[in-house]
């Protein structure tokens, strides 16, 4: 499993032998038999599923399941992926994210989501579909809230949400249960009113905008049922 071609990965943005060898043990720990290379990214004209901040993204083969993997930069603001892994179970816990399969110091290895962002998948969606979606979407950001997890970064939807046979939100390295949660009120936003994501829906679904936003001023005050409730009637799912 330690052949050439993984070396700008398992190591970036700069090689440490130490580092690569590390992260070969590790992957061998959590069962995984390959790498395959492919994805919206490019890395050194290389295809691979992401990268971010904190890590590099890229299909695995874990025992006969396909998963996607991250892997911990050299660079990362962060020594381990522990906290990221203990978000991402709280939140799969909530019914959100992709299902956590394992982790280790350097690696999280989660179900692998093959999907279309959000933002690209509105254009060609179906009214009734993207009702369904779009109501999917912030009943899972519901669950959040009330599990006190704040993704943190669902302002940006065109990033964090994959639709595939359903709606996942993904990628909680930003995540944290000590600030207030905001899932509901970013993403009902990013979705209807502002932003690359909300300009294609408003194409086929449109909102009405003072009514949302009195909606979510005051479920942001009171994060109940009935305040979310109010929510999804003041939009057009």
């Amino acid at each position: 499993m330690g052949s050439p071609e993984l070396v700008p990965f398992l190591s970036y943005p700069r090689f440490s032998e130490s580092e690569y060898k590390e992260r070969i043990a590790e992957m061998e720990s959590l069962g995984i038999t390959s790498i395959t290379l492919g994805g919206r990214t490019t890395l050194n004209g290389v295809h691979i599923a992401g990268k971010g901040c904190v890590g590099l993204v890229v299909r695995a083969k874990m025992g006969d399941k396909t998963c996607a993997l991250k892997i911990r930069r050299i660079d990362a603001d962060r020594k381990t992926m522990d906290e990221e892994a203990r978000l991402h179970k709280i939140a799969n816990c909530a019914c959100a994210g992709p299902r956590l399969e394992g982790h280790t110091k350097n690696l999280i290895a989660m179900e692998f989501v093959d999907g279309q962002s959000i933002v690209d998948w509105v254009g060609g969606a179906a009214k009734g579909r993207l009702r369904k979606v779009a109501s999917s979407v912030l009943e899972q950001c519901y669950s959040l809230d009330r599990a006190g997890l704040d993704h943190g970064e669902l302002s940006r939807l065109n990033r964090h949400v994959i639709v595939s046979d359903r709606p996942c939100i993904i990628d909680f390295e930003s995540a944290s249960t000590t600030r207030k949660t905001s899932n509901v009120t970013a993403a009902a936003q990013s979705i209807f009113l502002y932003g690359a994501a909300a300009d294609r829906v408003k194409k086929t679904l449109k909102a009405d905008r003072e009514k949302a936003l009195l909606a979510l001023k005051i479920y942001k005050r009171d994060q109940t049922r009935a305040n979310f409730n109010a929510v999804l009637g003041s939009l057009p799912v």
